[in-house]
């Protein structure tokens, strides 16, 4: 039996129609007791003032195009009002980005979004954050958050995030609410592809908290890693990777096809894709996972993986800074062997840590392989788009051509061809080199 994500509102209910598609079980979820017993080990406190910097929760992100215009602005505050509907009763600090400084929200000094875009122009960019921390650098169990793209940028997209106790996703009752929220920002942003299920969190200032994340990130392969402005800035070029659940538009199904296409490759792997809004929503189990890393990988999270693969991004880059003190965080090298955690067994975490590069890892191909859009793979490697010429201000080992990493059987992507702001303009058929075997 599917589960939903389910979990008791405190508030008021999100009303939308009932997604019928994924189902829960009315049970109380064992699984959250095993969850927790991992708690002292998920959980990082600060010593000095006993505040959480580091935990699990459920969050959701949404990556859409077209935050600029009044009609996108407009489905945004719909979102955030829904999630006020439900959880504003919590919520306690905002963040005032245009002049950097946090604001109580029980001051009543802060506007509502909708009040506070309405003088806003097309390339006015929308940043909020909302939080129900007491500590404004502590982690806040119900957060919303968004980062919009600017009328005048090229190839950027808009985000839309919310996070809630993990504890609530494992309830039976009032399971349909989120499903509602999710939905409702599904069918409102008609994003070009986002996800769910437990991810570590951290307080605003992520960056803070680097080391933490990559360390936590050592010890369970199904908890998402993420980062709201570094996730954003590559979403355009496809997902980083799976989620309990992992929404994928038309639009992007175009890389195999189109709808139709899509979801017969997807069966292939024993996924069916269940259609929400402008796409589908692919779940990876019954329930969302943390995946101790000495114990498998969740099997359902490794087929949604073989799934998915043509579609994620295999030139993300890092999913961290430099580090500071010398602390080990994610570089291009370990940003790309977490990626391809679910690809094959042993790829994460790495044996050691000492020597690796700092770019990813792979061994000179044995010979010249090019795959035309439609083939199916037989060799596994990193394939990069055949001809694309890295323009000359990057440096000597920045290559930022599309790329795309496949395994035996995987099809050949086609390469989507879209506007400044994400409108479809069609796919072209493209030759894939292999560049490095893996």
């Amino acid at each position: 039996m599917k589960l939903s994500l389910g979990f008791s509102f405190l508030s008021l209910v999100v009303q939308s129609p009932e997604p019928q598609s994924i189902k829960w079980n009315a049970r109380v979820n064992p699984h959250f007791e095993e969850i927790e017993a991992l708690l002292p080990d998920f959980q990082y406190i600060e010593s000095d003032d006993d505040r959480i910097v580091l935990t699990v929760g459920f969050t959701a992100t949404f990556y859409f195009w077209n935050g600029h215009t009044p009609k996108i602005r407009e489905a945004l505050v719909k979102c955030f009002e829904a999630f006020e509907v439900a959880f504003g009763s919590h919520l306690k600090w905002g963040f005032d980005a245009d002049k950097a400084r946090w604001i109580k929200l029980s001051e009543g000094t802060m506007p509502s979004l909708r009040t506070y875009i309405k003088p806003l122009d097309e390339d006015d960019c929308i940043e909020w954050y909302v939080t129900s921390s007491n500590d404004k650098e502590a982690v806040g169990e119900y957060v919303a958050s968004c980062l919009t793209e600017r009328g005048w940028m090229d190839g950027e997209c808009s985000s839309f995030r919310f996070q809630v106790p993990r504890s609530l996703v494992f309830e039976s009752d009032g399971n349909k609410s989120l499903l509602n929220l999710i939905s409702l920002c599904n069918e409102q942003l008609t994003p070009f592809h986002g996800n769910a299920g437990l991810t570590a969190i951290s307080p605003r200032d992520e960056i803070d908290w680097e080391a933490e994340k990559f360390d936590l990130a050592t010890r369970y392969n199904a908890l998402y890693i993420d980062d709201r402005v570094t996730d954003e800035i590559s979403a355009p070029r496809g997902i980083k990777g799976v989620n309990w659940l992992t929404f994928i538009s038309n639009t992007l199904s175009e890389c195999l096809g189109g709808p139709a296409s899509f979801v017969n490759y997807c069966r292939r792997f024993g996924i069916e894709p269940i259609p929400s809004g402008a796409g589908f929503l692919i779940q990876a189990g019954e329930y969302p996972q943390l995946g101790p890393i000495e114990s498998p990988a969740p099997e359902e999270y490794v087929k949604a993986n073989a799934a998915l693969r043509p579609l994620r991004n295999g030139n993300f880059g890092s999913m961290g800074t430099g580090s500071i003190n010398g602390e080990l965080r994610f570089d291009r090298c370990t940003s790309d062997l977490w990626i391809r955690r679910f690809d094959v067994p042993g790829t994460w975490p790495p044996k050691t840590l000492i020597g690796l590069p700092r770019v990813p890892l792979g061994a000179a191909p044995r010979k010249k392989i090019n795959l035309k859009t439609g083939e199916v793979c037989t060799i596994h490697g990193r394939y990069r788009e055949f001809g694309f010429v890295t323009p000359p201000d990057y440096g000597d080992d920045e290559d930022i051509a599309p790329m795309v990493v496949l395994l035996p059987g995987d099809a050949a992507p086609y390469l989507l061809k879209l506007g400044s702001h994400g409108e479809f303009l069609g796919r072209d058929i493209v030759k894939w080199e292999l560049v490095a075997e893996l």
